[in-house]
């Protein structure tokens, strides 16, 4: 076991001789600390001792809380941080150069790229034409972005707009692969249908993801390349993440065309519900084995902390960042 999902009113944490215990009124869960890697806390009403912090600490376990929407208010995990003077040092000072450009052009040319590749895969799927044709379209704009010559303000103006034409392509289709009783006719963050309201949810368990692996990388959140700084917004989570989408817009999809449905109140997802997702998400993020740079098949989880790890080390001038393509 890697992650324990915690969920339900009067739950109790507590740690004993190497255990973790989870206690309900009628359940009790005991799991050894060694084998856990990160606790995500999904509802209110849970819990737990400052000695079940520590611990989960002096075992380098995160611990992350998970708002009803998904998106993270709250972690605490260990200060085993790489390089972080000279990394955010040369992250700063890369703002605005050709270095700042570079890594911009990768990170959008792997989201674009990664969007063709969700319908490629179900292209082989469904053999439909239209298919084809969008994620060739798709991955002609890809190339596109990865060959701008501009200045840095001018490259972040054409990069936008080339992810907003992207964008028109993949969701229609997208939406295609989507049973019709769902209602999703394109992504839309503030819409009600149950599509939206997944992806919102795990987007928001991607973005925890991505916020632990730049800081673990020592990097800043806060200062980014793509969206413009805005005081308190992590903006480099939100360049970063853009590579990995198609992490959630795949589980969302595995998910309704196997037949689940979602319970749906108030445009809130109920615990079952978040708890099937956020499993869902974490299978494909931890079971997933791809290639990445030349090397031995990796899990989407170990794709995403080293790409966090090269970012930090080419911002540094140590190496190259080379944006990560799915391929299956």
């Amino acid at each position: 076991m890697k992650t324990l999902l915690v969920s339900g009113y009067g739950v109790r944490l507590r740690f004993r001789r190497g255990l973790l215990i989870v206690e309900s009124k009628n359940n009790k869960q005991e799991v050894p600390i060694a084998d856990l890697e990160q606790v995500v806390i999904i509802t209110s009403g849970v819990w737990f001792s400052s000695k079940v912090i520590r611990k989960l600490v002096e075992y380098g376990v995160d611990l992350v809380f998970l708002d009803s929407r998904g998106q993270p208010t709250g972690r605490v995990y260990p200060p085993f941080i790489n390089k972080t003077i000279e990394t955010r040092r040369s992250q700063y000072a890369s703002y605005g150069t050709s270095r700042a450009v570079f890594a911009m052009r990768e990170l959008v040319y792997g989201k674009i790229s990664n969007q063709a590749s969700v319908l490629r895969k179900y292209y082989y799927n469904t053999r439909l034409e239209e298919m084809r044709e969008a994620y060739s379209k798709i991955s002609e704009l890809a190339i596109k972005a990865r060959e701008i010559e501009l200045p840095f303000e001018n490259t972040r103006e054409e990069l936008r707009k080339i992810e907003a034409e992207a964008a028109r392509i993949y969701w229609p289709h997208y939406a295609l692969l989507v049973p019709r009783d769902l209602g999703f006719e394109g992504r839309d963050q503030d819409s009600t249908d149950p599509v939206n309201i997944l992806l919102n949810y795990t987007y928001g368990i991607l973005y925890s993801e991505c916020w632990k692996a730049l800081v673990l990388a020592g990097l800043d959140p806060y200062a980014g390349f793509i969206h413009v700084d805005r005081s308190g917004k992590p903006v480099l989570v939100f360049d970063f993440i853009e590579m990995f989408r198609f992490i959630a817009d795949l589980t969302v999809l595995y998910l309704v065309r196997k037949g689940w449905r979602p319970s749906i109140s108030n445009g809130l997802l109920d615990y079952g519900s978040r708890r099937r997702v956020i499993e869902a998400f974490l299978d494909f993020l931890d079971n997933t084995k791809v290639q990445y740079i030349d090397e031995t098949p990796v899990s989407l989880r170990q794709v995403l902390k080293k790409s966090a790890y090269t970012l930090a080390s080419y911002l540094r001038g140590e190496g190259l960042f080379e944006a990560f393509i799915y391929r299956w």
